[in-house]
């Protein structure tokens, strides 16, 4: 029998025991993990595997929520990934103006292979004032979309995503909830620490986000899509 065999009882035990003690080792955990990557320079954090696993889901399905809901000409993915979201809104109307931007090298090549506009960006790297000039091209889309991708910045990081989100004029935003797990998930929050912190930056829950989360729920997509996300709206007045 294997450590891990041995050890497996006790920290499920302790897991669900202490759940918030489990939350904070599993987040540093991962973090030392991340920065290690970083130290060693490999560009493996997210690769061909990571993202052959997230090859799934009802996109298609999606994007037709998104469009009953906000009704968007243009569309701008922040953390798109391998383009999956993007892809299923051009299927749909091939007239929307869709941009991608993303980090990872192996994701770009995915989502730039389905004839997508992506564009190179690093949020951990962003000045200031390069996260507030992306959140001036933020600003021209109908709607920007960032979906469980502020769990895997750092805390200290997680300013600049929201500062170029704060660019947007309707936002739909999920992002892992506590022990969710997943690679580097280094910053997972509950979702009112996200509402909070875009409410700061004059983004508020829509009037619709109830029956969006709903028409999102009986999607065919991973779990964590119908826990976390919500719709927002940039307040007037």
């Amino acid at each position: 029998m294997s450590v891990l065999d041995t050890t497996r009882p006790l920290l499920g035990v302790i897991k669900r025991s202490f759940p918030t003690l489990w939350w904070r080792a599993r987040s540093l955990a991962a973090l030392g993990e991340l920065y290690t990557q970083k130290w060693r320079g490999r560009d493996g954090s997210y690769d061909d595997a990571f993202w052959d696993f997230h090859e799934t889901g009802d996109w298609e399905g999606f994007a037709a929520v998104v469009m009953s809901h906000a009704a968007p000409r243009s569309i701008v993915d922040v953390g798109c990934g391998h383009g999956l979201t993007l892809a299923a809104f051009g299927r749909r109307d091939a007239s929307m103006r869709l941009q991608g931007f993303e980090e990872s090298a192996p994701a770009i090549a995915r989502a730039t292979a389905r004839g997508l506009a992506i564009e190179r960006i690093d949020l951990t790297s962003l000045t200031p004032g390069g996260a507030a000039a992306i959140a001036e091209r933020v600003s021209s889309f109908d709607l920007a979309i960032c979906l469980e991708v502020a769990e895997h910045l750092p805390p200290w990081h997680a300013g600049r995503l929201l500062t170029v989100l704060s660019g947007a004029r309707t936002l739909v935003f999920s992002a892992a909830h506590p022990n969710q797990g997943g690679r580097f998930h280094v910053n997972e929050q509950p979702a009112s620490y996200w509402i909070a912190r875009l409410a700061r930056r004059g983004l508020l829950l829509s009037v619709r986000d109830a029956g969006f989360r709903r028409d999102v729920e009986r999607l065919d997509l991973p779990p964590w899509y119908a826990r976390n996300i919500h719709l927002f709206e940039r307040a007037t007045g």
